[in-house]
């Protein structure tokens, strides 16, 4: 059961793309510590496999009952779009508040042109 659970993890882990780096940097531990864990070359105790279920965002139950088949990787994929479009749209403001500033200077500058 322990080996299921592991590869689990680990199949949970992949199709999130996320590394066994990101995963141990999560845990406060080293990325060897981590692959030992995938392994089972390290104990997993339940606070461990708790903290492991919060970063990869699923029950204990998802892992524990993993089939890939129901797993919805759209969801990551739409996870990954949205982080995208987030990032897009802090750009964008930022533009916008640069386009602002530089109407502010225009402005500014044309007044003092009117006033020589």
């Amino acid at each position: 059961m322990w080996n299921s659970i592991l590869n689990n993890i680990k199949n949970i882990r992949e199709l999130k793309n996320y590394t066994q780096e990101y995963m141990a940097g999560q845990l406060g531990i080293t990325q060897s510590a981590y692959n030992k864990i995938e392994k089972g070359k390290t104990i997993l105790g339940q606070n461990r496999l708790l903290k492991i279920a919060i970063i990869l965002e699923v029950d204990i139950d998802d892992i524990i009952n993993f089939q890939s088949s129901i797993f919805d990787k759209t969801g990551v994929e739409k996870t990954k779009e949205m982080d995208a479009v987030v990032k897009l749209n802090k750009i964008y403001q930022k533009k916008i508040e640069l386009l602002e500033k530089a109407l502010e200077d225009k402005a500014i500058a044309l007044d003092l042109i009117k006033k020589q």
